[in-house]
Parts: C-alpha cells; structure tokens; sequence
C-alpha cells in the first residue's frame, strides 16, 4: 500500500489552481494538471475520485472565507456606511479574509460555469440585499435593493477580474464604490 504525500497532494492542487484559472472548470485539461504536479494523470485519481472532487477541494477553502463574510459588520461593530472610514474598514477586513484566496475566487466568480459555485455572485448579492435592509429597514422595497445589489456585484468583478494580480487596487477601488454606492445612502435618495 502505498502512502498519500502531503506534498504531491499540495502539488497536485497548485497545478489545478493555474489549470482551472487559465481555462476554467469545463475547460480544463488533468494531463496539464498532472504535468505540473511531475505526476501521471492516474496518479491524481488516488488523491482526488475526479475532475469535480479536484475543483471541490481548490475551491472549498475560498467558498468558507466567503460564507463567513456574513458577520463582518459585527466582527468590527459597523451599523451603516457614513464615511470613508468605515468603508476602509469593511473592505480591509474582507480583503484580508479573501486575499489568499485571489485565484480561488477569479476562479468561482468567471470559470466555474457548470458547477454549484457559480452561484457565488448571488451569494453576495443577496449579503448586499440582507446588509442594507439590516442598516435602514423599512427604507427599500427589494426591487430596487435587487437591483443596487446586482450592480455593485457586477462592478465588483469587473475590478476583480481586471485586477487579479493587484490586491491593493482592487482594495482601493472597492473602497471607492463602496462609498459611491452606500455612503449616506439614507439620505441621498428621495
């Protein structure tokens, strides 16, 4: 019998993280994988039963991170968005809690397309949706909370995605539209 090796198992996970980044989860080639773990494709079965338990196990740390976002606003006691103050505060916590999982998240966000984690993007919509009406209750109806929520998602991963490789940008811009979209949000609309 033979033993499963920590380090052939973490190689075989860095080897999936670049495969399913650069070619996405239906896309993805396990020869590639194996090739750059310095193992044979049949190898990898003895680690992982397939193609999904592989893309489970590169993906599960980073979908923890982000279910426990949930409680960011009492870890750090915030009850509202009034200044930039805050919004440094949220986004530092959160970027903190996911930067080691960039890849991980580019991934679940653009190349998880026939999977259970592309329903990441309504995950934090429906945090955004749950957050404001926690704030300001009573204030909007859902639709629009809908609708602001699906926005700033979308605007988001457009930074995510642009920015990949730069987490101090990303940082900074998802400061800035935090503030665009949530900085006296009570007060600014009709």
């Amino acid at each position: 019998m033979q033993v499963l090796k920590e380090s052939v198992r973490n190689a075989i996970l860095e080897g999936a993280i670049a495969e399913f980044f650069e070619h996405g989860y239906q896309n993805a080639n396990m020869r590639k994988i194996a090739d750059s773990a310095n193992i044979t494709v049949g190898n990898i079965y003895r680690y992982f039963d397939n193609k999904e338990a592989l893309f489970n196990a590169v993906l599960l740390p980073a979908q923890k991170a982000i279910d426990d976002l949930g409680t960011f606003d009492q870890k750090l006691h915030i009850t509202h968005i009034d200044s930039m103050k805050e919004a440094t505060q949220i986004v530092t916590y959160v970027m903190n809690v996911l930067k080691p999982y960039a890849k991980e998240i580019f991934i679940m966000i653009f190349n998880s397309t026939g999977t259970h984690y592309h329903q990441v993007k309504s995950q934090l919509e429906a945090l955004v949706i749950s957050k404001i009406k926690e704030y300001y209750p009573g204030k909007f109806n859902d639709y629009f909370l809908r609708i602001v929520a699906y926005s700033f998602i979308q605007a988001l991963f457009v930074v995510f995605k642009d920015n990949v490789s730069d987490i101090k940008r990303i940082q900074d811009t998802i400061i800035q539209l935090i503030v665009f979209y949530f900085r006296d949000i009570n007060n600014r609309l009709f």
